[in-house]
């Protein structure tokens, strides 16, 4: 393709047809015949085959646009979005130039960079950043340690690492050569691995949160993550516990597991958030009890149902910054030795079954419909069906959307007084509740 082209027109003299070859500094000279027709047969070559700039006949823009014609050999225009011409002029070429490899095949990534840092380079602009997937994964991992909590950040480098290591040698690559079906595979492989639908959804989920904010910055042009789909989830649903299997629960439990089982019972809280809690939540006096979720980062202040607040009245200490169950928050869970397999051995001494039931996964992972976050299931449960509020229940439970005050007015406190006293009573085996509902 021509790089420059030159019509010389003299009196006289035969004009002359001088171009140079491409990447050379060669030129070559063809006589042309004077006449008019085959002088326009040269300037319509020039104005629809080459390279070159113009301005907007209509005036509605002040910047140059180039003419070249793509590797599909389409003309086209394109802004330069520059005013000076000589810049204009060295963009023009550059896009003719990766045009021209393009239509020979030979336009490669290493290629297109150094065509656009030319075009930085030449319009004076700063080449662009070659970061890497891995540099830019790391990296992102690296400030949300900073911006988020332990367990978070955990949760976010399992996941990147894992999807790293799926690329292989890719993962060397620049960021911008990441695509859809590098994530598919990734989905695909997990799914493989017998991971739950819902499981893999968040990872899935977790990698467009990090490349979104590489297209926020600019790093990207399409958060190729939004066009994977998720697989289809088959929710399993937690089963709740009868007032008479808490009862259960209590007979066969220590002090400590007594302490989580009626807060979670009670506060409708995660096992987590209960085991964490200490007596600077409590407040006794006042009857209501107050926490961050750890999930979520969300505060929640609950009243304190009578059979709760009696339990904790006997357990109160002078150190409120000391655990309610002390030895319970020093383990963590998970695990085959965590928390939540403490609480199955609690079910079977108090002869309640799991009702375990088949996962969804490639290797059939099962799913236990009753554990301690069924309780959770029952708190909110038991006050729908005395017949709560739902936007008291979301208040109670922190599912709420709006942000929850530390603090709450008298009037506000009275309905979710009312919401808890509604709750049975675990001691009075005679409970409105229990017979009205169950």
């Amino acid at each position: 393709m021509v790089i420059l082209l030159e019509v010389v027109a003299r009196t006289g003299i035969e004009p002359v047809f001088r171009y140079r070859l491409p990447e050379t500094n060669k030129t070559k000279q063809i006589q042309v015949s004077a006449t008019l027709v085959d002088i326009g047969v040269v300037m319509t070559y020039i104005m629809t085959a080459m390279a070159s700039i113009h301005k907007d006949p209509r005036g509605k823009s002040p910047y140059f646009y180039a003419a070249f014609t793509l590797p599909d050999g389409r003309r086209t225009f394109r802004s330069t979005k520059l005013t000076d011409r000589k810049r204009a002029w060295e963009v023009c070429l550059q896009w003719e130039r990766a045009a021209v490899q393009g239509r020979d095949g030979n336009f490669t990534e290493a290629q297109a960079r150094k065509v656009l840092n030319n075009i930085l380079e030449n319009t004076g602009q700063a080449p662009m950043q070659s970061e890497t997937i891995n540099d830019y994964f790391n990296n992102w991992l690296d400030g949300k340690e900073l911006a988020s909590k332990p367990r978070t950040h955990e949760r976010y480098s399992i996941v990147l690492k894992k999807f790293l290591a799926s690329l292989g040698q890719k993962a060397q690559r620049p960021l911008g050569a990441l695509t859809a079906r590098d994530l598919e595979q990734f989905r695909n492989q997990s799914m493989d691995e017998g991971k739950a639908p819902n499981t893999v959804g968040m990872e899935i989920k977790i990698l467009r949160v990090v490349l979104n904010v590489a297209r926020r910055q600019g790093r990207v042009t399409v958060n190729c993550a939004e066009a994977v789909e998720l697989p289809k989830v088959v929710a399993n649903t937690h089963d709740v516990f009868k007032p008479e299997q808490v009862r259960l629960l209590l007979a066969a439990a220590n002090d400590e597991w007594k302490t989580a089982i009626l807060a979670g019972f009670y506060l409708g809280a995660r096992l987590t958030d209960v085991v964490n809690l200490t007596w600077e939540n409590v407040d006794l006096a006042g009857g209501v009890i107050t926490y961050e979720q750890r999930k979520t980062g969300k505060p929640v202040v609950a009243p304190l149902h009578p059979d709760l607040k009696n339990h904790l009245f006997k357990l109160a200490g002078d150190n409120p910054r000391a655990p309610l169950c002390p030895t319970l928050q020093k383990r963590s869970v998970g695990g085959r030795k965590g928390l939540s397999t403490t609480f199955t051995l609690i079910m079977r001494d108090a002869g309640i079954g799991q009702q375990r039931v088949k996962g969804k996964g490639k290797e059939g992972r099962a799913f236990s419909k009753l554990s301690y976050h069924s309780l959770r299931h029952t708190f909110t449960s038991a006050l729908a069906n005395a017949n709560v509020p739902a936007e008291v229940r979301q208040k109670l439970t922190g599912h709420a959307d709006a942000a929850i005050h530390q603090k709450y007015t008298h009037l506000e406190m009275q309905p979710l007084q009312a919401a808890i006293d509604k709750l049975p009573s675990l001691s009075n085996h005679k409970s409105c509740w229990y017979t009205r509902n169950l």
